[in-house]
């Protein structure tokens, strides 16, 4: 496979899964041959891996709304999570443990574009509100500290944009339901994710989307 649009790129271990055609392909790290694992009527986005490797979640609207499902990293039939019955949503990260995936969606808002935070079972069951109000985005960090991402979650679609939905990063440093807004840079700022004594984020605050990261403090 070498061509095509590709996007939604998750890496783990010696594995790189990502969207093409709609669909979710998996290729080695060290580069090879692409292996379609699904091949659905709907539309795949924003896959990710599980911290064992064995199962990648995703979004799909196979039955109409986009909705949580997984499917098992080495291929076979995609499983559906979720029934919220929402317009718009996008799988976020799993817990380390692998016991949730954090996801958001919009069920019952009065706007499309007002996703709140949801987690999960892989298993499945009733999804769990994270009670946060508006988000974008969500990554855990130790504990029970958290990351999540406002207003935006694609700069490529928003080039430059610098109007009252800019993308925000807000954090919960001590785990006790008190977020704080970061001081960055003025740009829009999407996707934060809490990784060692570091956030991780895109910005397009020096003209053009690139990856950026500060320490937490």
């Amino acid at each position: 496979m070498d061509q095509g649009y590709y996007r939604y790129a998750a890496i783990a271990g010696d594995r790189i899964v990502f969207v093409c055609e709609d669909d979710l392909w998996w290729v080695p790290l060290g580069g090879g041959n692409a292996i379609r694992l699904t091949a659905t009527p709907g539309l795949c986005s924003t896959p990710r891996i599980s911290p064992d490797g064995k199962q990648i979640a995703f979004i799909a609207n196979d039955e109409g709304h986009p909705e949580l499902y997984v499917i098992p990293a080495e291929g076979g039939s995609p499983r559906r999570l979720s029934y919220l019955g929402g317009t718009l949503a996008a799988a976020c990260t799993w817990s380390a443990d692998g016991r949730e995936i954090f996801f958001v969606s919009n069920p019952n808002a009065w706007y499309a574009r007002e996703t709140r935070g949801f987690a999960m079972p892989p298993e499945g069951g009733a999804p769990r509100e994270l009670q946060l109000g508006h988000m974008k985005s969500v990554f855990p960090g130790p504990g029970n500290a958290m990351v999540i991402g406002r207003n935006e979650t694609d700069p490529a679609r928003w080039k430059r944009y610098r109007g009252g939905t800019s993308g925000e990063v807000w954090i919960d440093r001590e785990g006790n339901g008190e977020f704080k807004k970061l001081a960055l840079p003025d740009g829009n700022t999407v996707w934060p994710m809490w990784i060692g004594d570091r956030i991780y984020f895109l910005a397009d605050h020096e003209g053009i989307g690139n990856i950026y990261s500060v320490t937490v403090e």
